[in-house]
C-alpha cells in the first residue's frame, strides 16, 4: 500500500497521484526532496526579477499550491497573474485553499502535455517534467515554450541521472539516508522506491538539456545541484515563431 504522498495504483493499472495522496503531499514532500524550502525561495526570488509588473507566471504541476501560493504572495504588488496547472483535481483543490485570500491567482486542472498554456513570461516546473512518460516530454516542452513570451525563462527542476552506475548507487544511497534523518523509517524509503518504479522516469543533464535545445531554448543554466536534484533556467530562444 502506497503511503500518503505516493502515487497511486488505480484498478485499471495506472497510476495517479489522486485518491489521498493530495491530503499528506506536503509533508512527504519535505521528507524526500532535499532542500525542498530553500528551492522554493530560490524560485520565488528569480521571479521578482523574471516577471514584468503586470506579467503572468505559470507553475506546472503546481500540486497542493505551496511553491504557487509563495509566488503569488511575492508578484501581487506588481498586479501580475500566476496560474497553478495539475492534473489531479484532489491537488487543485487544496491549492485553491490554501491561496483563497490571493486575487492574483487560478488553477487549471489539466495535463501538461495535453493542454495550451497561457502565455507567459515565467514557466516554473518543479520536479514535474520526470513524471511525464519519456515519449510525451519532449511535447510536454515544446508546449512550455510555445507558450513563453519572447526571451521569457523557464525554471525547471529535475532529479537527474548519474553518469555512471557507480555515481547512480552512491546517490541513491546517501539520499535513502538523507530520508531516513528527515524522520522516515527503511520500510517507508523502500515502499517509496517501489511505488516510483514505471512512474518517475529521470534523464541525465545532458538528456534534458538536449531536449531542451530541440524545443527552442538557449543552453540551460544550472541553479541548484545537490547530487541527482537539479534546479536550471532557459531562456526561450529569440528565433521563436
Amino acid at each position: 500500500m502506497a503511503s500518503l504522498g505516493d502515487p497511486i495504483e488505480t484498478a485499471s493499472g495506472a497510476w495517479s497521484f489522486g485518491g489521498e495522496t493530495p491530503v499528506g503531499f506536503d509533508d512527504h514532500a519535505r521528507c524526500s526532496i532535499p532542500w525542498y524550502e530553500a528551492c522554493h525561495e530560490l524560485v520565488v526570488d528569480l521571479a521578482e526579477h523574471l516577471v514584468p509588473a503586470g506579467g503572468r507566471c505559470v507553475e506546472v504541476g503546481c500540486s497542493t499550491g505551496a511553491l504557487t501560493a509563495r509566488l503569488a504572495s511575492r508578484l501581487e504588488p506588481r498586479r501580475a497573474e500566476v496560474v497553478g496547472l495539475d492534473a489531479e483535481p484532489g491537488m487543485i483543490e487544496l491549492a485553491r485553499e490554501r491561496c483563497a485570500g490571493l486575487g492574483c491567482v487560478r488553477f487549471e486542472t489539466a495535463r501538461l502535455e495535453e493542454t495550451e498554456l497561457a502565455r507567459a513570461d515565467l514557466i516554473v516546473s518543479f520536479y514535474t517534467l520526470q513524471f511525464v512518460a519519456p515519449h510525451r516530454r519532449s511535447l510536454a516542452v515544446q508546449r512550455i515554450r510555445e507558450a513563453l513570451e519572447p526571451a521569457g525563462t523557464l525554471i525547471l527542476f529535475e532529479k537527474v541521472l548519474s553518469a555512471s552506475a557507480r555515481n547512480q548507487e552512491i546517490a541513491t544511497s546517501i539520499h535513502h539516508d538523507w530520508k531516513r534523518r528527515q524522520g522516515l523509517s527503511d520500510q517507508e524509503v523502500a515502499g517509496k522506491e517501489r511505488s516510483l518504479r514505471g512512474v518517475l522516469e529521470p534523464q541525465s543533464s545532458a538528456e534534458n538539456a538536449a531536449m531542451l535545445r530541440r524545443a527552442g531554448f538557449c543552453e540551460p543554466v544550472p541553479i541548484f545541484r545537490w547530487l541527482n536534484w537539479e534546479g536550471v533556467t532557459a531562456r526561450a530562444g529569440a528565433d521563436r515563431a
